[in-house]
């Protein structure tokens, strides 16, 4: 690792722990929090949160920064070890996420295969499955989301979802698009998961042309044996779309925003109908939030 601002040679000296077990990352002069975002399920006529999504919230000065600005000043020579951090956090972090068993709840990560190392003998599926053994988190409540994979190589694409499965946990697809390649990937590795992001979401729902056909691209991805997350819901229109598509979970900051590890989570059902009247300007504070 390059150490252009005196950053810590190991993950070990990387990490700090508070008075309390929250886990911080320390990369120079940032550093790195967990904050976990619930993703819903129906039943019935409410939502039901049952999962968290892990996202790493740079700081700098003491002020929040995009992610996306804070990688995009990451030297590529770093980008391993910061990857490895992140996924370390964010693991060591799941018992913060604010209820008293957060081991009901499943963990979403990401991983990044242009930068994860991850057939390497020690690489991501190694590390995550390794770590998860440390937090006491059994591998199956673990969904790993392969990043960009519509655009890796379709044999090593296969290879990370073995290596993942292997060590039993599940599969995601991030930043999906309706495409030939896309089809062929879930074809290929049956991803128990398909992310459709909010602004690809919107879009269709713009169109009523598209938007009619929204539900059929769902179904015909249901009948693989793949869930569909909807998630960047912000406004109840979108809520409404997502449901009416028959989306299997919802994630957003109409349903909830992230929150910082140790923040108190809410567990309680919401009520659909509640959700879907609510009115005024949602605040969108999750957009850059999207990476680790």
């Amino acid at each position: 690792m390059t150490d252009p601002e005196n950053n810590p040679p190991d993950l070990d000296r990387a990490l700090f722990v508070d008075e309390i077990g929250i886990e911080t990352g320390i990369y120079g002069n940032y550093r790195l929090k967990t904050a976990h975002q619930p993703i819903f399920r129906r039943e019935g006529a409410e939502l039901i949160p049952f999962a968290v999504e892990a996202r790493v919230v740079p700081f700098r000065g003491g002020s929040a920064i995009a992610p996306a600005e804070f990688f995009e000043k990451t030297p590529q020579a770093d980008r391993a070890f910061v990857e490895a951090l992140c996924r370390t956090l964010h693991l060591r972090n799941h018992r913060n996420i604010g209820i008293d068993e957060p081991e009901r709840f499943e963990l979403y990560l990401t991983i990044d295969p242009h930068h994860d190392g991850w057939d390497a003998p020690d690489g991501a599926a190694h590390s995550i499955s390794a770590l998860a053994g440390e937090a006491g988190i059994p591998a199956g409540m673990i969904m790993c989301e392969i990043l960009d994979a519509v655009t890796l190589d379709t044999e090593a694409l296969a290879a990370l979802s073995g290596e993942l499965r292997d060590r039993g946990m599940r599969v995601s697809i991030a930043e999906f698009r309706v495409g030939q390649s896309a089809i062929d990937r879930v074809t290929q590795i049956e991803p128990d998961v398909i992310k459709i992001d909010g602004a690809w979401f919107r879009d269709v729902q713009e169109s009523s042309e598209t938007a009619q056909l929204f539900p059929a691209v769902i179904n015909a991805f249901q009948g693989l044996g793949a869930k569909l997350l909807v998630q960047g819901i912000e406004t109840p229109a979108e809520l409404e779309g997502a449901l009416d598509a028959g989306a299997d979970y919802l994630q957003g900051m109409l349903l909830s925003p992230p929150a910082l590890a140790g923040s108190a989570l809410n567990e309680n059902p919401q009520p659909i109908e509640a959700l879907l009247r609510r009115g005024g300007k949602v605040v969108n504070l999750g957009r850059n939030h999207h990476r680790r």
